[in-house]
């Protein structure tokens, strides 16, 4: 049951009703959307849900012993524990050959055979906030939560599938209080906006870039390139319409989510790049891999050497493959190397800032290309047929990619979109928001391509 089914919509709806019916009584509430959470995820299998609850146990019960104990030994156990959890379902596939033999060399014959898992829905992001629950306990920066509100806070419907990565202490407490019915401007608003980026027109670069990505050599060289350009605005829209959405459908039962997008393709280099995209991401590996790590404190050279084993393990962690280390390694010594310029006294954003924007496109569109594809031969064929090609290119496609590079070039102009529509609904009669809302549907889907494929990052 995905957001954009029919049958997602009217239970979101009878959830909703049912809900804000208990509005006095936050508790009751809290055991609503427990219920939710766990309908959403029974809905893909029972054997996940077992997996959520059992989670869930483990980490009431280690969020108690860290207070208990007060010691790294304490929370180091419950870390390790939770990671080796996350990475056995995470990287089954690439181990389940010799998890198998040996299974069979402890005579479990039976289950060697018939064993077959998944990755369960929404595992990654669970973790995450398990890791910032426990680690917020061992700072006393969060207290030990009561098991529904926790319960409530990792199987929360609007962060499980793709984030964002909400932590500990800034949900729980939201839990743990009245929720009010407000900003139904805002809830329009991201509406409006997650539906255009994903339906619209993350949908319609979804059939450009899947088209050439699959098959490379029946594309000329300006069409490889311009579709390696699109794939960032592709995964950009499909990613953020998605936190569009769900932080709508928070907010219209009282809650916030931290926000993940900042006008990330404005980014003048690779910092200012990880400060804008998937934010919520780019802080969890900040405060949990790098700066235990040593961070920025031991001098510059270790500081570059945690840099990159940061992003090694970003890669890593979006998937089994080199590809995926190598994405994360090119940004890792893509930054290191803006610190060297930085040491230098080197500073092109500043004085070159539009240069240092496309710059800056150009090298992470690049890096997406391994992203994307699953083996290196592809990616690097589809690299080398950027340069080496012999199809001819047409005139079309030059006009194509002069029209979209100057679209890009307004690109920076649309940061203030969202409080344009937002001002407009505030403008509109509360009688009439809804009409507002129902033509865009009908607009929106008389004009978007048939089917809506999957959110990207609920894969990861």
């Amino acid at each position: 049951m995905t957001f954009f089914s029919i049958e997602f919509a009217l239970i979101f709806i009878m959830f909703f009703v049912t809900y804000w019916m208990f509005y006095k009584n936050y508790k009751i509430q809290n055991y609503i959307i427990l219920f939710f959470n766990y309908m959403l995820i029974f809905s893909f299998s029972p054997y996940f849900t077992l997996i959520v609850l059992l989670h869930t146990c483990f980490i009431s019960y280690f969020g108690l012993f860290i207070a208990y104990r007060e010691n790294k030994n304490a929370l180091f156990s419950g870390l390790l524990v939770t990671i080796l959890f996350l990475c056995f379902f995470k990287y089954y596939d690439f181990i389940h050959s010799d998890f198998k033999s040996l299974l069979f060399l402890l005579k479990f014959d039976f289950l060697a055979k018939n064993l077959d898992i998944a990755l369960p829905i929404g595992i990654s992001f669970y973790t995450f906030s398990s890791i910032t629950y426990l680690v917020g306990i061992y700072k006393k920066e969060q207290e030990v939560a009561e098991f529904i509100p926790l319960a409530c806070y990792l199987s929360f419907f609007a962060t499980l599938l793709a984030g964002p990565i909400a932590k500990s202490n800034f949900m729980i407490p939201q839990f743990c209080k009245t929720r009010k019915f407000e900003n139904i401007d805002l809830i329009i608003t991201l509406v409006i906006l997650g539906i255009t980026k994903k339906a619209l027109i993350a949908n319609y670069l979804n059939i450009q870039v899947s088209a050439v990505f699959s098959d490379p050599h029946s594309f000329n060289a300006l069409e490889i390139i311009t579709a390696v350009y699109l794939y960032g605005a592709w995964l950009y829209c499909d990613f953020s319409g998605y936190v569009d959405i769900v932080t709508a459908m928070a907010l219209s039962i009282g809650f916030y989510l931290p926000i993940n997008f900042n006008m990330p393709h404005i980014a003048v280099n690779l910092k200012d790049f990880w400060k804008r995209w998937h934010i919520s991401l780019s802080n969890f590996i900040k405060e949990n891999i790098y700066i235990p790590l040593g961070g920025n404190k031991n001098g510059f050279l270790e500081t570059q050497i945690n840099l990159i084993i940061a992003f090694a393990l970003s890669g890593i962690w979006h998937g089994v493959g080199i590809n995926f280390l190598i994405w994360g390694l090119l940004h890792g010594f893509g930054i290191m190397f803006l610190n060297i310029l930085q040491k230098a006294k080197i500073n092109i954003s500043e004085k070159l800032p539009l240069f240092s924007m496309c710059i800056t496109y150009t090298f992470v569109s690049i890096t997406w290309i391994f992203f994307d594809r699953n083996d290196f031969d592809e990616a690097f064929n589809i690299l080398n047929l950027m340069f080496n090609n012999e199809n001819k290119i047409m005139l079309n496609d030059v006009i194509l990619f002069v029209a979209l590079c100057v679209l890009f070039l307004f690109y920076p102009f649309l940061k203030n979109l969202k409080d344009i529509i937002r001002g407009f609904l505030r403008a509109t009669p509360t009688i009439l928001k809804p009409f507002v809302l129902a033509i865009f549907f009908v607009f929106i889907f008389a004009i978007m391509p048939d089917g809506i494929p999957d959110f990207i990052y609920s894969s990861f």
